[in-house]
């Protein structure tokens, strides 16, 4: 059978790449905290953030976010 030669990849798209990258205030805004509280866990190696090379801008991947996140302990004792 013939063969497209343009590989299909699953790679995700720069767009959908982009929207998964916050800055600082997109990111303290996201998890309703303050900028500083979130350079606050860069610091602390709590958060991982990638700086732009070249440039002052630091840049969260929305997944690290999420995994700051912590279940509550429910107190329903019953």
């Amino acid at each position: 059978m013939y063969q497209d030669s343009r590989q299909q990849d699953n790679r995700p798209s720069d767009k959908s790449v982009a929207r998964d990258l916050l800055t600082v205030e997109q990111a303290a805004q996201y998890l309703q905290l303050s900028a500083s509280s979130i350079r606050s866990y860069i610091r602390q190696g709590k958060l991982k953030a990638f700086r732009v090379a070249g440039l002052r801008k630091v840049l969260i991947a929305r997944a690290e976010l999420l995994a700051l996140l912590e279940p509550t302990i429910s107190s329903n004792t019953q």
